[in-house]
Parts: C-alpha cells; sequence; structure tokens
C-alpha cells in the first residue's frame, strides 16, 4: 500500500470519525434543548390565563390583596394555588383554567371538547378543593386564622367555553366579579387582618425556584405517567 494510499485512508477514516463526534454533539445540545424547551413549558403553563385574572381582580378590587403563585409548604409536600384574593369578603382561593370549547363535567376527570381535540383533564374543583384543605391545615397553626372564612372558586378565563352542566364555584372570568360581591362581608377582615394574614401565608410559603420546579416537574410526570391528560387528533 503506497504512502498516498494509506494517507488517503487515514484522512477518511478521520473524517468519519469527525462526523460521528459532530452528529452526537448535536444530538446530546438538541436533546437538552428539547428538554429545556419542554420544562420551561410546564414552569410556565397558563401563566397568560393568570396573568388575566389577576389584572381583573386588581381593576375591580384596588383594596384587595392578590397574591399568585402561592407555594404552601404542608406535611405531604407542597401544594400550588394559582391565585389568592384576601378582602373584606374573605379569602378566596382561585383556580384558574384556560380551556375553551365544550367542557363535559363531573367525575374525577373533565372531557374538553375543542375543534378536533379531545382532553381530558383532572376535576378542578377537587384540585381547589385539596387546595382549601391545604390553607386551613395551614391556618390552625395560628388560631386566630382559623375560623377565617375561606371560599374556592374556578375560573375559566376563555370567552368560549361552555359546560354540560352547571357546576358549583365554577364559573367565567366575566362572573367573578358578581360572585365575589356576592358574599357577606366580614367584620374580621379588616386591613390589619389582611396585611396579618398575608404575612403568614408568606412565611409559610415555599419561595425557593428550584423547589417550585422541582413540584411542578413532580405534578407533570405524575400526570404523564398516569395519562392524566390525553389528546386525540
Amino acid at each position: 500500500m503506497s504512502k498516498d494510499t494509506l494517507t488517503l485512508i487515514v484522512l477518511v477514516f478521520g473524517c468519519i470519525n469527525l462526523t460521528v463526534i459532530v452528529a452526537a454533539l448535536i444530538y446530546y445540545v438538541h436533546s437538552r434543548l428539547k428538554k429545556r424547551i419542554r420544562q420551561n413549558k410546564v414552569n410556565h403553563f397558563g401563566d397568560s390565563a393568570e396573568k388575566k385574572v389577576i389584572e381583573f381582580l386588581k381593576k375591580s378590587f384596588p383594596k384587595a390583596t392578590v397574591m399568585d403563585s402561592v407555594y404552601l409548604k404542608t406535611p405531604s409536600g407542597l401544594t400550588e394555588l394559582d391565585i389568592l384574593m384576601l378582602c373584606d369578603r374573605g379569602i378566596f382561593i382561585i383556580e384558574v383554567k384556560s380551556h375553551n370549547g365544550y367542557i363535559v363535567t363531573g367525575g374525577n376527570f373533565w372531557t374538553q371538547h375543542w375543534r378536533d381535540k379531545v382532553i381530558r383533564f383532572h376535576n378542578p374543583v377537587h384540585q381547589n378543593n385539596s387546595h382549601k384543605v391545604a390553607l386551613e391545615t395551614v391556618f390552625r397553626k395560628r388560631q386566630s386564622l382559623a375560623s377565617l372564612p375561606v371560599y374556592t372558586v374556578v375560573v375559566f378565563t376563555s370567552s368560549n367555553v361552555s359546560f354540560s352542566q352547571n357546576t358549583k364555584d365554577v364559573i367565567k372570568l366575566s362572573s367573578l366579579y358578581a360572585y365575589i360581591r356576592r358574599k357577606k362581608q366580614d367584620k374580621r377582615m379588616t386591613r390589619e387582618m389582611i396585611r396579618k394574614v398575608e404575612r403568614f401565608i408568606s412565611d409559610n410559603m415555599e419561595t425557593s425556584r428550584i423547589r417550585q420546579n422541582q413540584h411542578k416537574r413532580k405534578i407533570y410526570q405524575r400526570n404523564s405517567k398516569k395519562r392524566a391528560y390525553r389528546f386525540n387528533r
């Protein structure tokens, strides 16, 4: 074998190895980027809908205190409350949903029919009831807060949504103002008490972004494993 032939073979193998290395590197970077994008979607899923509700509350109830993305520390782990509103009528736990279309309610899972999609999701009323239990468990640490009025409501932000049946404490955003105003004022919910409640909740919140994102990832993985969300195209 001549020297030129040997040199050519070495160059060819060198090019092949380099191509393999570059391909592997591209695959690795793509996989990491795809994972980061997916996690980012999990971390910020529903943010625009929640922002819409927050803006509505601040405009409609300027004297109220609005808290969002409240991660409560409970004996069983973290629990995320979309929005908390503290006002003279009590404490409102607001679960926000951005689903469109026709929603079949009832049972542990509800079903959204939107165009050519059928999406199955957890019953938000059950979710919010568990949030109420978590908040009341935290309140029991402070006797003066244990008996304060706590309400739960599920708010759908889309104007293009309808339900198979009316469900208690499930409303559209356009009905939220009237829903809150229908609750009786509570003399205990003074400005001083509202500040006290806000401080106490803040003291029992998980503020670490890392732990918050870990919680979201855990919920996402659990839902995927249990096929809580199914898409038919």
